[in-house]
């Protein structure tokens, strides 16, 4: 027993040693711990894990102490109030995030959709930009009850199944005798037992008579962690006893003699109690009515201002609102100017910049230059093509006076020819 007490202890320093300490030890962890249980009254593992699919179930510290990726744990505080604000007010134009918008933005946009809601706590905004501590665990806790309360859910009191029926086993004469008999000896060694520990108990009250508070040395989360592990293991075993209704018989006569020995000093106290507590009460009352007399006015002008706040708050929403619109049209347009301006400066550079002009001049008088060079080049082959014209005709011209001596000569040659027939054929004639 002592070796397995060690061993429990260890167990538990060991898991005392990689629990989380800081704000997880106090009501913030009950905070979280009773909206988680909330959540999963709405089905959050269903409705808001699976359908976006990048979530899982949170864990039982994950907004009550800091995660090692901040920014994922601000995101998950974000995407968890803006599925429960849409819960609540069945519409996802209360808190629409963008993906792009600054945590600041985002965190102004949370607080005016909780105003909206009637949430009264107030606190600084920045208290929420780290994602976890007592701010977070508040807000997602409000959020959750208006969840609730819009799904009309109530929380009503547990019923507790009636286990007193419990079977009797059936004995036998003898059985029985010899049961009554070793019952008759234990009662007695129970009494005296009894005695003993009365007389014990005494002695500890005297000596603990100071009344001191009690102060709890274990770790709430280790008790409970432990009480997890062991709690399933342990069940209420009842003791059958054949003259457990002669105990109760008895302990009814003592308990009823006690009550009659003390109910008439009581009932005088009662009563005397019972008309301190009416005068007290009648003086409470007409106190009371006094108050309201004197201070109806003050009332009235309170209720008056209360209202005037309320609407002032009002405007100042919407104007918060016309803000941030008027806030994103500076932006647009502040962009746009800033680009106008980059071309107007690029252009600006362009016209007083002279080095163009001084190329285009350049390239001018090259051009020039070789126009020059070309029409030297064209008269030159323009002579070229003269002479050569004028050779080729004065070709033709000896070539066609060539043709034509040679026309000359055939022509004399045929006339000298004809003229040679013509004279034989007289020749002939005459010798005949």
């Amino acid at each position: 027993m002592e070796e397995d007490g060690e061993d429990l202890g260890n167990n538990k320093g060991k898991q005392a040693e990689s629990l989380p300490t800081g704000p997880a030890m106090g009501p913030i962890y009950l905070m979280w711990e009773n909206t988680l249980d909330k959540l999963k009254i709405l089905d959050y593992e269903r409705l808001f894990c699976q359908i976006q699919g990048k979530h899982q179930s949170y864990s039982r510290i994950h907004f009550v102490i800091p995660a090692k990726n901040t920014s994922s744990q601000l995101d998950d505080f974000f995407d968890l109030c803006q599925w429960l604000i849409g819960e609540i007010s069945h519409s996802t134009e209360v808190l629409h995030r963008d993906q792009y918008d600054d945590p600041n933005t985002t965190i102004n946009k949370l607080l005016l959709a909780l105003r909206q809601l009637d949430f009264k706590a107030t606190f600084p905004s920045q208290k929420l930009r780290s994602g976890y501590g007592e701010q977070v665990c508040l807000v997602l806790e409000f959020l959750v009850d208006k969840a609730l309360d819009t799904r009309g859910f109530k929380f009503s009191s547990p019923i507790y199944v009636d286990n007193t029926q419990i079977e009797q086993p059936q004995l036998d004469d003898d059985e029985d005798d010899e049961i009554e008999d070793e019952a008759i000896g234990n009662n007695d060694d129970d009494a005296i037992f009894e005695d003993a520990n009365r007389q014990d108990m005494n002695e500890i009250s005297l000596d603990n008579s100071n009344h001191q508070i009690l102060q709890a040395a274990i770790d709430p989360i280790e008790w409970k962690i432990e009480l997890e592990r062991v709690g399933p293991k342990l069940k209420a075993q009842q003791q059958l006893s054949l003259h457990e209704w002669r105990a109760h018989v008895d302990q009814t006569l003592d308990s009823k003699s006690e009550i009659e020995k003390y109910l008439s000093d009581t009932m005088k106290d009662l009563t005397i109690m019972n008309k301190v507590v009416l005068d007290e009460t009648s003086r409470a009352r007409t106190k009371e009515k006094y108050l309201s007399v004197q201070f109806a006015g003050l009332c009235e002008e309170f209720s008056k201002v209360k209202q005037r706040v309320e609407e002032l708050e009002q405007v100042s929403t919407k104007s918060n609102e016309r803000l941030s619109v008027l806030n994103n049209t500076y932006t647009e347009l502040n962009d746009k100017f800033d680009e106008l301006k980059e071309l107007i400066d690029s252009k600006d550079s362009g016209i007083n910049d002279t080095s163009p002009l001084v190329r285009i001049k350049a390239a001018l008088q090259q051009i020039k230059s070789e126009i020059s060079v070309f029409d030297l080049r064209i008269g030159v082959v323009a002579n070229s093509l003269l002479s050569a014209r004028v050779d080729i005709a004065r070709k033709k011209l000896i070539t066609m006076q060539r043709n034509r001596k040679k026309r000359n000569v055939n022509n004399n040659r045929k006339i000298n020819y004809d003229k040679k027939d013509h004279y034989d054929d007289d020749s002939l004639l005459s010798d005949d």
